[in-house]
């Protein structure tokens, strides 16, 4: 299947805007990459949910953007060298991936699952297809395992995230992926000004789909909420749901807003 086709995207995009992607759930309000976040996501009116996926050490994907539960837990555990039980006794909060795409699936919620790991999206992946969950896309900032889930026929589409300073459409050349993920958001004071029309047009002519960052400034929120793209991450789902007038609105009630 070729998984750069753009109409693989498995998550809402409700008249047309980016779907809103909850980053690690609703970071903002709940303790990140939680079941309580990714809830609270969805009433937020997320679209779908970017997670972080880690193996213990028998194997189990569990979901964490850090390989160790110190600084979000304060339960000093490495995920990788930690069973799946000692870690579920040691830090409960700590969700497992199953536990993940089954709120998911709950609460009619599309994933985006950034492979930490090594080797921890090919697990993802065949766990997805043994329970019947398609609603999803793998992607990571290591070259090395996009290009291992491409070698391994993924279904899923699959995206390249893309540090500042790096080009999108190498990284997408090289790795198989269909998604360049533009992670620029400290790359300049106006990031949004870097998502040129001339990048937006050789995506298009390329056949690559383009997320964005996580974003929580509303003058910047304002110039990307009408790009055509297929998500934009954020920390406040609830902001990317609503239209550039509506972000311009309240940044004028509260000049000082900032998340």
């Amino acid at each position: 299947m070729d998984v750069s086709r753009l109409d693989l995207w498995p998550a809402r995009r409700p008249g047309g805007r980016p779907s809103s992607i909850a980053h690690r759930g609703a970071s903002a309000y709940r303790t990140e990459n939680t079941l309580a976040a990714f809830s609270h996501a969805a009433a937020l009116g997320a679209d779908m949910w970017e997670i972080d996926l880690h193996l213990t050490a028998d194997g189990v994907p569990v979901i964490s953007h850090d390989a160790s539960t110190a600084h979000v837990f304060g339960i000093d555990r490495m995920i990788a060298e930690t069973t799946a039980a000692d870690l579920a006794a040691a830090v409960p909060d700590l969700p497992t991936f199953r536990a993940v795409v089954d709120l998911a699936r709950e609460l009619d919620q599309a994933l985006y699952v950034e492979v930490k790991a090594r080797g921890a999206g090919r697990v993802g992946m065949a766990l997805l297809d043994e329970w019947g969950f398609g609603a999803a896309v793998f992607g990571s900032f290591n070259h090395d395992e996009v290009r291992d889930m491409a070698a391994a026929g993924s279904r899923f589409p699959l995206s390249v995230l893309v540090r500042s300073g790096e080009d999108p459409f190498a990284a997408a050349y090289e790795t198989g992926a269909g998604i360049v993920h533009l992670c620029w958001e400290r790359a300049a004071p106006a990031p949004q000004t870097l998502v040129t029309p001339a990048l937006l047009a050789s995506a298009a002519e390329k056949e690559l789909g383009v997320v964005l960052w996580h974003e929580e400034r509303n003058p910047v929120l304002a110039d990307l909420v009408g790009l055509p793209v297929l998500g934009i991450c954020s920390n406040c789902p609830e902001l990317v749901t609503l239209s550039r007038a509506e972000l311009l609105a309240a940044q004028r009630k509260d000049p000082l807003h900032e998340r």
